[in-house]
This record gives C-alpha cells, sequence and structure tokens, in this order.
C-alpha cells in the first residue's frame, strides 16, 4: 500500500521550541508517541524522519512522520527531497503547520489551496512547480493581532490555559489525520472543519 507522507512544518532550532509557529512539529511529536514513530536524522533530506504503520480494521496503512530541519521559509527543500526519496507524489503528501488566521481550538483542512500567506507552505509550493495538489492541516493559533504584533505574536509559547486546550487540539487533529488516511481528504473536511474544540 501507499505511504503517505506527514511533514510538520516548524523551525528546528531550540529557541524556537514549543513556540504557536512551531504547532506542527508538536503535532507530529504527538502522532510519533501514539504509534511508536521515532525520527533519525537524515542529512541528505534535510529532516529527521520515522516511518511506521496505523492498522485499522485489520487494514495497515504505512506512514512517514518528517521534521524539516531547515527553517520554515525553506520547507519545500525538505518536501521535495523526501516525496523523491520515498518515490512519492505530491497527493501522497500532508503539510501539517499553524494558521494565525484561525483561533486556537478550530482546526481546518484543505486540499489543492493556495498559500494563505504561510511562508513554509509558499516555499513547498515553489519548489514543487507551482503543484498545489497536496493536503495541508492547519492548526489554529489566533486570535491573529495582525499588523507588527503579529511576527512576535507566532514565535511566542503557549500560556498554561492554553496548553489545556492545545493538548484537546492535538488529540483531535490526529483523529483528522487519521481519517485523511484511512477514509478520505473529503470525509475529514466534513467532520472537523468548523468544529469547535474545547478545553473540557
Amino acid at each position: 500500500m501507499q505511504s503517505k507522507l506527514i511533514i510538520g512544518l516548524g523551525n528546528p532550532s531550540g529557541e524556537h521550541e514549543n513556540t504557536r509557529h512551531n504547532v506542527g512539529f508538536a503535532l507530529l511529536d504527538a502522532f510519533g508517541e501514539k504509534y511508536q514513530i521515532v525520527g533519525k536524522q537524515e542529512d541528505k533530506l534535510l529532516s529527521w524522519y520515522g516511518k511506521g504503520k496505523l492498522k485499522f480494521d485489520n487494514i495497515n496503512f504505512n506512514v512517514i512522520l518528517a521534521w524539516p530541519t531547515t527553517f520554515m521559509n525553506h520547507s519545500g527543500d525538505a518536501a521535495v527531497k523526501l516525496l523523491n526519496w520515498f518515490k512519492l507524489k505530491p497527493n501522497d503528501l500532508i503539510v501539517v503547520h499553524d494558521d494565525v488566521a484561525l483561533n486556537l481550538g478550530k482546526i481546518r483542512i484543505s486540499f489543492n489551496s493556495g498559500a494563505a500567506g504561510h511562508h513554509g507552505v509558499e516555499s513547498i509550493i515553489q519548489m514543487l512547480g507551482g503543484v498545489e495538489e497536496f493536503t495541508r492541516l492547519r492548526i489554529g493559533i489566533g486570535p491573529d493581532p495582525g499588523g507588527d504584533k503579529r511576527a512576535d505574536y507566532v514565535l511566542r509559547k503557549f500560556s498554561p490555559d492554553e496548553k489545556k486546550l492545545l493538548g484537546n487540539v492535538m488529540d483531535t487533529s490526529i483523529q483528522a489525520i487519521e481519517t485523511i488516511i484511512v477514509k478520505n481528504v473529503g470525509e475529514a473536511m466534513n467532520k472537523f472543519n468548523g468544529k469547535e474544540i474545547t478545553s473540557i
């Protein structure tokens, strides 16, 4: 069965760990923990990556998790190397990233859509030669403060109260990825887009 490549977007340096902008990395960490997928560094792929399986109804689904070691704005360099190495097509790709336009507690799944100003996604589309036919899971980190405050805001860590909510967001996001892989993107969109995730 064809593998799905799941790339989390973030910045690799320690100062960015657990910031809003690195929520894509955090989701892959949680997904890897659930399915016991451990990443290893592979310099030629500009990534840490790990391979594993999801089992539903006695059917195995192959997944590859990847954390690029490039900075966010060069995520496309890693994405292309990973797709080529594993002989996968863009529609086998799921990109997980933060979205400041969505409030914390919201996620949104999209397919074949533009970058909407996210530089990591812009890099991937550019390196794929303009191809947008891949799936994105956008995890809300807003509300967006707008203007000059935005750059500082996305690099902040979550507050204790936000972390409680973020745990439920991670659980729901994992369910969304499972639905994309086991069912299809359309079903995942119908189930999770617009859903309000609470800290209760």
